[in-house]
């Protein structure tokens, strides 16, 4: 498989099994192994993909030219800094960071190592998605919602960071002016984090967004 993206994945929990098996499918892509800090789902994953548990991060340094991060993402910004140092090129799973500060910190990194970093807003390839771009040339108002089950998954961010973020970023790359206001309301249903929100964002252009999302919703809504 000389010539192909040697990858691997840090974090194999829901997501970051699905990074692996995709890339285990990509004839464009080698997955050289995965870490995980739980050494048992590591092996087991390895396993299941024919390829190596790594005993830390840094390991992946020289082995493999790129990463997947799908930790959680209290985590994003130390891990990514760490395989910036070690040469690798870095893929994270959205959201980017808890705040700006450590998103700013990531893309400092980045280029401090002259590394690749990429957010995973994977939206952006869904077909419906890429055709309302090619015929929404200057939409005037957007209604957005995205509803889901209670998952005990991704807690530690709430329910903007956790869904509506897709749709956040959709809309933000299809309306071409700058943002003028916000308003927002949240309100926590069973974690300490908002898992019911909406948010009305005004932009300079006249356009007007509005966006509801939860995840205690008894049925699933795109």
């Amino acid at each position: 498989m000389s010539g192909n993206l040697k990858v691997a994945v840090v974090g194999v929990g829901k997501f970051g099994q699905q990074h692996a098996r995709v890339y285990r499918e990509l004839p464009q892509a080698e997955l050289v192994g995965v870490y995980d800090t739980d050494r048992q789902r590591a092996a087991e994953m390895a396993a299941a993909h024919h390829c190596r548990a790594f005993a830390s991060v840094e390991e992946l340094a020289g082995e493999v030219e790129a990463a997947s991060v799908a930790v959680p993402t209290a985590q994003h910004a130390a891990v990514a800094a760490r395989l910036f140092e070690s040469g690798v090129d870095v893929l994270v799973e959205k959201p980017m960071a808890r705040t700006l500060a450590e998103a700013d910190q990531m893309i400092a990194a980045a280029e401090r190592r002259g590394r690749i970093l990429q957010v995973g807003h994977l939206e952006r390839f869904n077909p419906a998605v890429q055709a309302a771009s090619a015929l929404a040339r200057a939409p005037l108002f957007f209604e957005v919602h995205r509803l889901s089950p209670f998952s005990p998954r991704s807690l530690d961010v709430d329910v903007v960071m956790d869904l509506m973020i897709h749709d956040l970023d959709i809309v933000l790359s299809l309306v071409d002016s700058e943002v003028e206001e916000i308003r927002a309301v949240g309100l926590a249903v069973l974690s300490p984090q908002f898992d019911i929100a909406n948010v009305r964002v005004s932009f300079e252009n006249g356009c007007v967004a509005n966006f509801t999302a939860s995840r205690v919703s008894t049925e699933r809504v795109r």
